[in-house]
């Protein structure tokens, strides 16, 4: 593993955010749609299974019952917790 400078990983961490951001917006594009679509059933069953499943593996912050062993969130606060240790 290379070492980096809290600078270095911050902005990594940044960018990580960025996509992280971008991925959610895409499932939102994705429901809109299936939404657009017309087909209820089709919708309420993308919302039960792969949209849940693809928000629950990005982020913590969602309305679902359970969740990713370790989420992209995670990941994200693992670096930020070891930048803000390099930083003391």
């Amino acid at each position: 593993m290379t070492t980096q400078t809290p600078e270095q990983r911050q902005e990594l961490v940044d960018e990580l955010r960025e996509i992280q951001v971008q991925m959610l917006e895409c499932l939102e594009q994705a429901k809109t749609l299936i939404k657009q679509s017309g087909q209820e059933m089709t919708l309420q069953r993308a919302e039960s299974y792969w949209l849940a499943h693809a928000k629950m593996a990005l982020t913590n912050d969602h309305a679902y019952l359970g969740g990713s062993m370790v989420s992209m969130e995670d990941t994200i606060a693992e670096i930020e917790a070891a930048t803000e240790d390099d930083a003391d």
